[in-house]
């Protein structure tokens, strides 16, 4: 089984190996029982996450090596043994690490074969994200062909000097009952551009995605990005003018009442939505997360790996250079960063609700 963190569990002992259920048939038509391939099973993975299949298997295997270790046995290693026989330039391990995108989880489970895992009574489940990890494609404008309903919604979080700025595109397909589905079809880092500048590819990726509104944390640096957002901009690319952005509404009246003044003319009205959030609203936030989640009503983008499996066997991915390639995998590898913000920043935030 090559790189098993993608196995499904239950495809695997269902339907796999009870295929090898049966003993090897020799030239002479017998069978040999004690043939030492006979049912054997070969494990191969990069590491991965905890409270998944992949290390279920490995615990089982590690328990039963020590009980027959005539019958099981488990290799692994880090990046120091191809170093040490010079299949891997020690040099480029250290340039990953001095990398601004770099992740210590994401370099544990590739480089030094350590199982990631959820945070200590993490709120949100790992189980629960990577089960509804099923989107197979980004989205990177508008597309009406799933629905003619479906609608998109940005939601901003701000940085600047040091954090990057990011834009989640949800699209959102309301149902026949209960609550939409939402699916998070990319994600943009913006990295610690002016506000000014991020103000400009905001608005464009608004007009791209034909987007009901942008939700913009309104908190501390927020409000500097907003200042620029409710101005007009032109944009240096094409020259045309990027109109003043008026606000929806948002989450109290300190937070919208300095812009209600900005409507009509050239306002692109009921574009904003600000979030002031507090203690009451990031808890009713986090829990409705956590009620979506577990109800399937939000979808996530595939784990760059197997993104990166099913491009490679096409010829199109075959033909891509590192560069294109790694931009296609972006927004993969951005929605797995989203995943180990969650499992560790909230760690211990059910005991704080």
């Amino acid at each position: 089984m090559e790189e098993c963190v993608l196995i499904d569990g239950d495809i695997l002992n269902e339907i796999i190996i009870p295929t090898t259920n049966v003993d090897r048939l020799l030239p002479d038509g017998t069978r040999h029982k004690e043939e030492i391939i006979n049912k054997s099973q070969i494990y191969i993975t990069t590491a991965g996450w905890k409270n998944s299949f992949a290390y279920d298997k490995l615990m089982e295997l590690l328990v039963q090596s020590m009980i027959e270790p005539d019958k099981v046995m488990i290799m692994g290693g880090t990046y120091e043994t191809p170093v040490a026989e010079g299949l891997l330039d020690e040099d480029f391990v250290e340039q990953l690490k001095l990398q601004g995108t770099f992740k210590e989880d994401s370099f544990d489970r590739e480089y030094r074969s350590k199982w990631s895992g959820d945070a200590e009574n993490a709120f949100y489940s790992s189980e629960k994200f990577d089960r509804y990890r099923v989107l197979s494609q980004p989205e990177y404008e508008y597309s009406g062909r799933s629905s003619k309903s479906a609608y998109y919604v940005i939601g901003v979080d701000v940085g600047r000097i040091g954090c990057t700025t990011e834009a989640c595109i949800f699209k959102v397909t309301p149902q026949p009952q209960g609550a939409a589905l939402k699916s998070l079809v990319n994600i943009y880092t913006y990295e610690a551009e002016h506000f000014e500048t991020q103000a400009i590819n905001l608005k464009k990726l608004y007009y791209k995605y034909k987007a009901k509104i942008i939700s913009i944390d309104a908190n501390g640096l927020g409000i500097g990005l907003i200042d620029f957002m409710t101005r007009a901009q032109i944009d240096p690319e094409t020259g045309d003018t990027l109109p003043p952005f008026g606000v929806e509404g948002g989450t109290s009246e300190d937070a919208i009442a300095p812009y209600r003044k900005i409507k009509g003319g050239d306002v692109e009205d009921n574009a904003l939505y600000l979030i002031k959030a507090n203690a009451p609203i990031n808890t009713e936030a986090y829990s409705y997360t956590q009620t979506q989640m577990s109800s399937g009503k939000i979808k996530f983008l595939k784990d760059e790996s197997e993104a990166k499996a099913k491009l490679m066997s096409s010829k199109v991915g075959q033909n891509m250079d590192a560069d294109k390639r790694n931009e296609y995998l972006k927004p993969f590898v951005l929605t797995t960063i989203l995943r180990e913000q969650m499992l560790t920043k909230f760690g211990s935030l059910s005991s704080n609700i």
